[in-house]
């Protein structure tokens, strides 16, 4: 390395401490590179976790907007069949009084009239009768249909009542997501200013470079000597899960953005990139990184081998897949693509095999 690079590198790295950190001021008078990756990883995380609470509050909303879609409905049908109700007291009424004059009286107007027509006592002893029959029948219809008046109005307030929980619990939900989604603005900010620290800083850093490069090449060399998948392949094959072809067939997508909810193939959210993967060889993985974590057999970390889900955070926020030699490919978090990072983070808490 000759002088003019020496000296370039020394400028940049000073340029990195004089500007300060983002987060908090140094213990020292330099910023190392691992203390800006390692305030970056913290800051990643939490989106990481940001995200995950994001799709979790906007599966909350949508379910919300359909109880109150179909509780809606609901409205309409009890508002219709009260209603209806109303109708039929009406019409039940009228039915009766029709009935009664046509059978007894013969056009007259009223049940008084029934009882002054009557032919003898004994006659309107008999007519007397009738009509108590009648009336008790006609009073016990005409009771039966307001019991069910009532009953569809008491159906009807407790929709109402359903509604307008509905309509809260969203508005609550969606001032949640607003805050979420204002918190992850500033983390990514805040991960955007180390992330051009970092770029500096990485200059000086050969070793790490080395290191990446390293894990690069492995991929590479994965693929080549892997039956030849392409990116558009939809095709399942048989292959075994765990073992380079997974490594092999998951580079295809690097450099693909990501997007929380995102199943693939243009865009990818941590658990729908390993799930798409590994749904291409057959194997269905559950859609969240928490419940994949519990998917397939653990293994430890010193038995790590490529095509393996690691995860980080108990129960897991994140999730990807084993490329060899400390690294994995993941799709990591809002504003950035897949990639192969580091598996040396704080928050690694274990990893499966499935096949």
């Amino acid at each position: 390395m000759n002088r003019r690079m020496v000296a370039a590198i020394s400028a940049l790295v000073l340029a990195v401490t004089l500007n300060g950190n983002v987060l908090a001021a140094p213990t020292s008078n330099s910023t190392s590179l691992k203390q800006v990756r390692e305030q970056r990883q913290e800051l990643e995380t939490k989106v990481e976790k940001l995200d995950s609470k994001i799709i979790a509050i906007m599966r909350q909303i949508d379910s919300n907007k359909s109880n109150i879609e179909q509780t809606s409905k609901d409205i309409k049908q009890t508002q219709v069949e009260l209603e209806k109700a109303e109708k039929e007291i009406a019409i039940q009424q009228d039915l009766f009084n029709k009935r009664m004059r046509a059978m007894y009286i013969n056009g007259a107007d009223s049940y008084l009239d029934v009882l002054f027509q009557s032919d003898g006592l004994n006659n309107l002893i008999s007519r007397v009768d009738t009509v108590k029959k009648i009336v008790g029948f006609d009073k016990k219809v005409i009771s039966d249909l307001k019991d069910n008046k009532n009953a569809i109005s008491e159906k009807k307030q407790d929709l109402d009542n359903k509604n307008n929980q509905l309509l809260v619990l969203k508005a609550d939900n969606e001032k949640k997501l607003s805050k979420l989604n204002s918190d992850k603005e500033e983390q990514s900010k805040l991960i955007a200013s180390l992330k051009d620290k970092e770029r500096l800083l990485v200059v000086a850093d050969t070793a790490a470079t080395k290191l990446i490069t390293s894990a690069e090449n492995k991929v590479q060399q994965i693929r080549a000597a892997a039956p030849r998948i392409s990116r558009g392949t939809t095709a399942v094959t048989t292959t075994a899960a765990s073992s380079d072809s997974v490594v092999a067939y998951a580079s295809n997508f690097l450099g693909t953005p990501y997007q929380w909810g995102g199943n693939g193939p243009s865009t990818f959210d941590c658990s729908g990139f390993t799930s798409y993967v590994y749904a291409h060889f057959g194997v269905q993985l559950p859609r969240i990184a928490a419940d994949q974590q519990n998917a397939g057999t653990s293994v430890s970390r010193d038995q790590l081998q490529p095509g393996d889900l690691v995860f980080f955070g108990s129960p897991a926020h994140h999730v990807g897949i084993y490329v060899g030699d400390g690294f994995y490919i993941h799709a990591p978090r809002t504003g950035d693509v897949v990639k192969i990072s580091s598996l040396d983070r704080d928050d690694y808490s274990g990893a499966t095999r499935v096949k």
